[in-house]
């Protein structure tokens, strides 16, 4: 009796081993061309369970695009299985011998993972000594136009242009790639009349046409040239639904009337279509233009959960870690400090904002410096954003700055995280130079032709009449005991709030768009209180009003907004108007500051 009811959990171990989803890796048969496309397929079972698949790191291949999903069926002693196929088409870099990592997915709980898979990369000339390619060039299968045949009918069958995403809902700054490709099997010249707009995302772009990028892939049993035009990273900015707007692509295709073996040849250009002179004025071809676009695309942007959202949140999505150090523990009275803070991790770096700074009492800190070592071809971005705020005191003493917080969310565990630093504590001394490299930032202060003896007289006079003051107020307050003076942080005014879009004025669009925005919203913060998620149009709009701001100084404001993210997403505003936008702003946002007094 006890065998028998020992026999019953075994049987249902093996029931549940057999029943057991696998995941399995594919690979390109034979040796990879550097410089080439090559696809990685990763096979799960299908049982229709719901399957969280999460891809591996391809560090020594440049992902091109995936993953992309689709339904299959396989065949084993079981008869028909079906199955998911999760495709990425990688770029060999160089030559080597590589391991092809495999990838894992959570089904019902339980974690699966495929096993890796060898791979040999091997050079073009290799390929051509082994016999593995052919140094002739390959035949063009869809350039002839045969007598009475339908060239519009032919163009589109052969030649096409699609997008595709990697996923359709996501939460508020969780990544989409978008990737823009255009298949063709003809002679042609294709130049991209409208880059689709981008309204509601914080774009990063990863692949544009100066890389070059292409690829074969047979659809429907016929090779096609597939050239990736462009690939983005969308971090969505607020929640809603939202289109990812069609690409538009003219063509103009060269045909030959005679059946003669030809290399295709695709050109993508991005502006001004040539004359049909200077394409294909030949005999025995014929010219045909087609236009094309892709179809746009609705993504869901689902809100944050309001659930244990932490008070420091603003905005954050992905995993991060976050670290704090000064650059010298100790510093001089009215010197200026280095407190360098660094967020690190994988998420939506491009709307990170500054932490904020407990400082302590009679320490100013002022506005961070923003630097970015991101890996912009991995998504999401990978990397670290550098906050280097400055800081100084006017009264010697030691100063415990408070640990720093920061909030992020973890869209893998649907949950919210937050990381600290330790406190840290620098020493502010009476002396007016900073210990160990004050020769150092003397001199970075200071103009290299003055004689020396200059600073140091001039130096000596001010101590002496600062001494004298001193001696003064004490005096006085023998007499009179007064409360110390609180001195007021100096706020930092317009003109300051705007230097790093007058320093990006002549940068690209997205740096100069987006510095130019930052000022706008940090000025928004300083003059009415807006933090976190009341940093919106309508709150900005609101408070406007509040403070009885004029109509049209409103409308301006707003008007500089919209530019902003015109240019930031879809880089529709011309260069031309970068300094007239700047120039506005600045002058609107004097007269608010004035009318907000």
């Amino acid at each position: 009796m006890k065998k028998g009811i020992l026999l019953i959990p075994a049987i249902m171990i093996a029931c549940l081993l057999n029943a057991q989803v696998s995941l399995t890796t594919l690979v390109t048969q034979g040796p990879v061309i550097a410089g080439e496309s090559f696809q990685v397929q990763y096979v799960l079972e299908d049982d229709g369970a719901e399957a969280d698949f999460f891809q591996p790191d391809f560090k020594n291949f440049k992902v091109i695009s995936g993953p992309n999903a689709y339904a299959g069926t396989s065949y084993d002693d079981r008869g028909a299985v079906k199955v998911k196929n999760i495709t990425f088409t990688l770029l060999a870099v160089k030559e080597g011998f590589f391991t092809i990592p495999g990838a894992s997915a959570k089904v019902r709980g339980q974690m699966v993972r495929s096993r890796p898979a060898p791979l040999q990369v091997i050079t073009r000339a290799s390929a051509i000594a082994k016999g593995i390619l052919s140094d002739k060039a390959p035949p063009a299968e869809g350039t002839y136009l045969a007598p009475g045949e339908d060239p519009v009918e032919k163009m589109r069958k052969n030649i096409f242009i699609k997008v595709s995403v990697d996923r359709k809902t996501c939460y508020v700054g969780q990544p989409i790639t978008a990737t823009f490709k255009l298949y063709s099997r003809l002679n042609s010249r294709s130049d991209i009349v409208k880059n689709p707009g981008f309204y509601g995302f914080a774009i990063q772009d990863m692949i544009g046409l100066a890389d070059h990028i292409s690829e074969t892939e047979v659809v429907n049993g016929k090779k096609f040239e597939v050239h990736t035009v462009r690939k983005v990273q969308l971090y969505p900015l607020s929640a809603g639904e939202f289109t990812i707007d069609p690409m538009e692509v003219q063509n103009k295709v060269e045909f030959s009337t005679s059946a003669v073996v030809k290399r295709t040849e695709q050109e993508i250009v991005e502006g001004v279509m040539p004359t049909e002179d200077e394409l294909f004025a030949k005999p025995g071809f014929k010219l045909a233009e087609t236009s094309m676009r892709t179809e746009p695309v609705m993504v869901k942007v689902h809100a944050l959960p309001d659930t244990n959202k932490p008070a420091s949140f603003n905005g954050a999505t992905g995993k991060f870690s976050l670290s704090a150090e000064l650059e010298e523990t100790e510093i001089g009275t009215n010197r200026e400090g280095d407190l360098l803070v660094t967020v690190s991790g994988k998420g939506n770096f491009l709307q990170i904002a500054a932490p904020v700074i407990n400082w302590p009492s009679n320490m100013e800190g002022f506005a961070p410096q923003i630097e970015d070592t991101l890996e912009k071809e991995v998504c999401p971005l990978e990397g670290k954003r550098v906050f280097r705020f400055r800081f100084t005191s006017t009264k010697p003493g030691e100063y415990t700055i408070p640990a720093i917080s920061f909030s992020f969310f973890d869209p893998d565990s649907n949950r919210y995280r937050t990381a600290s630093t330790r406190p840290l504590v620098v020493k502010v001394s009476g002396a007016g130079t900073s210990t160990g490299t004050a020769g150092e930032i003397t001199a970075k202060k200071t103009h290299s032709g003055i004689p020396v003896a200059v600073w140091v007289g001039g130096g000596a006079t001010i101590c002496l009449l600062l001494l004298a003051i001193v001696a003064r107020r004490k005096t006085r307050s023998v007499k009179k005991p007064v409360a110390e003076p609180v001195v007021a942080i100096q706020r930092p005014g317009v003109h300051e709030l705007l230097k790093p879009a007058t320093i990006l004025l002549q940068s690209d669009e997205i740096s100069f768009y987006t510095a130019l925005r930052k000022s706008i919203w940090a000025f928004a913060e300083q003059e009415f209180g807006l933090t976190g998620s009341s940093m919106n149009k309508r709150a900005l709009s609101l408070a406007l009003e509040a403070q009885s701001i004029a109509a049209a100084d409103q409308q301006t404001l707003m008007h500089i907004l919209d530019a902003c993210e015109t240019g930031l997403f879809t880089g529709a505003v011309s260069a031309g108007d970068k300094q007239q936008l700047l120039d506005e702003a600045r002058s609107v946002m004097l007269k608010i500051a004035a009318g907000a007094l």
